[in-house]
């Protein structure tokens, strides 16, 4: 039986394929969008029966992280361990340390949208010391202050971010962090910083939702349009999807940070005016500090204007490892430049690409 309902001339009877008994791998290649069924996943209600869209997928994710029980048939599928890894990061949250062997079995985020109690976490750090960073994080969330203590971990960025963003009872374990001269980040590979950065997705920001809609078909294919690209870190792995879209966020603060100098630690706020600007204006430091690892929507964009403008911007951008795999406008935009400065020395014979303007 051909899954495939993306061909328009034999589109999938759902009907009749509800009557046949499907194997998990098969649900997975029907693409097959039905809102209700989406909206059942979402509440923990029930599984969509076809599961070729992400959308579908998120909508499983997102109701297997709210409602324990839910879609536990999913586990150790090994084409998708993001289910696996759902549930664990539930069962921690629901007070039930599940048994992990796998490094793709193992949770990021275990404090949204419940957190554990702290003799949990206490033993989920002595039985998995890998995660001990994890159980830092949701010691942040939850204000368990002694725990965190007996962790005894390196004054990590996202930590003290995530203290900061509890305003209840973080105060202390962040006062703590900042006390210490030096801070890091990431700690598998430890690596120094001055101060906050922006760059952590604390669970204020995980209780913004984005309410799905049917994905959109465009020559042949179907385009997920509806998932906004914009959830950079998306660390619960369900896109913050839901059946409502939330407020936009006031986002004033970060307007005095347009016309002032960059604080050592930022306050909490949306940097990405900060970042368009900086490329925009071509300021390599500040844009150096404050990008993401992914671009952000309209970036591309306001970085070459910015290589446009200022030759070391150009020059910068020219020494990114990388960049020739990827972005053409962006190496266009620097010959371009090197071309007014009166620099040919990246003109080569081979450029298969014209250069407008110059």
């Amino acid at each position: 039986m051909d899954f495939d309902s993306s061909d328009e001339e034999s589109p999938v009877d759902v009907e009749e394929l509800r009557t046949t008994n499907l194997s998990l791998p098969e649900i997975f290649h029907l693409e097959y969008y039905h809102a209700e069924e989406c909206a059942a996943a979402i509440r923990g209600e029930k599984v969509p029966y076809c599961l070729g869209h992400l959308v579908a997928r998120l909508c499983v994710l997102r109701g297997i992280r709210y409602h324990a029980g839910f879609a536990t048939e999913f586990r150790d599928l090994s084409d998708h361990p993001e289910f696996s890894r759902a549930l664990n990061a539930r069962s921690i949250m629901s007070n039930d340390i599940p048994n992990m062997t796998s490094p793709e079995e193992f949770p990021y985020c275990i404090w949204h949208p419940d957190v554990a109690t702290e003799e949990t976490y206490r033993e989920l750090a002595r039985g998995y010391p890998q995660m001990r960073y994890h159980v830092g994080r949701a010691c942040a969330v939850a204000g368990y202050l002694d725990l965190y203590r007996e962790l005894d971990l390196l004054p990590d960025v996202s930590i003290a971010e995530e203290a900061r963003d509890n305003q209840k009872n973080g105060e202390t374990i962040f006062n703590k962090i900042m006390s210490q001269p030096v801070k890091s980040v990431n700690p598998d590979q430890p690596r120094r910083v001055a101060g906050l950065n922006g760059d952590t997705a604390v669970r204020s920001l995980l209780d913004i939702k984005q309410r799905f809609t049917e994905p959109m078909k465009m020559l042949g294919q179907f385009w997920e349009s509806t998932l906004d690209e914009n959830h950079y870190f998306n660390i619960t792995e369900d896109c913050a999807i839901d059946e409502y879209d939330s407020e936009t966020p006031d986002e004033s603060a970060v307007a005095p940070l347009l016309y002032s100098p960059l604080p050592t630690d930022l306050p909490p706020s949306n940097k990405d005016i900060l970042i368009l600007v900086a490329a925009y204006n071509g300021d390599i430091d500040i844009y150096a500090r404050l990008r993401r690892p992914k671009m952000i929507s309209s970036e591309c964009e306001c970085i070459i204007r910015g290589i446009y403008h200022s030759t070391m911007f150009a020059k910068w951008w020219s020494l990114q490892p990388g960049l020739s795999h990827q972005h053409r406008e962006i190496r266009q935009a620097i010959h371009a430049r090197f071309i007014m400065s009166n620099d040919l020395s990246r003109i080569k014979t081979t450029l298969t690409r014209k250069i407008y303007h110059i």
